[in-house]
């Protein structure tokens, strides 16, 4: 994408006091490259790709802790603090992506 802009430059601004004139703005191309945000920062160029991958990884964290869980339970330590926090859901990585 190429976009126009009129600047002033200081070597402008500075000769434009000196001459008791209005200064002139310079025409300035800038050329942006723009992509989609899908192919920049998914893997695999799709939104369930990347869901399926962090909800399979939020399913590992789940099974971890409930596994260290259990093994503090057999060991005999208290279980007061034990905590499992609420699995991660697909929809909520739909509703991230955007």
């Amino acid at each position: 994408m190429s976009l126009y802009d009129l600047r002033y430059t200081h070597a402008e601004l500075a000769q434009a006091a000196r001459e008791g004139r209005r200064p002139a703005p310079t025409k300035m191309l800038h050329r942006i490259t723009s992509w989609q945000w899908m192919v920049l920062y998914c893997r695999k160029g799709s939104f369930s790709a990347e869901i399926a991958t962090a909800e399979g990884r939020a399913r590992l964290q789940s099974r971890l802790e409930a596994q260290r869980i259990r093994g503090l339970h057999h060991a005999g330590h208290d279980l007061e603090d034990a905590d499992i926090p609420p699995v991660r859901h697909r929809h909520g990585g739909l509703w991230n992506a955007w």
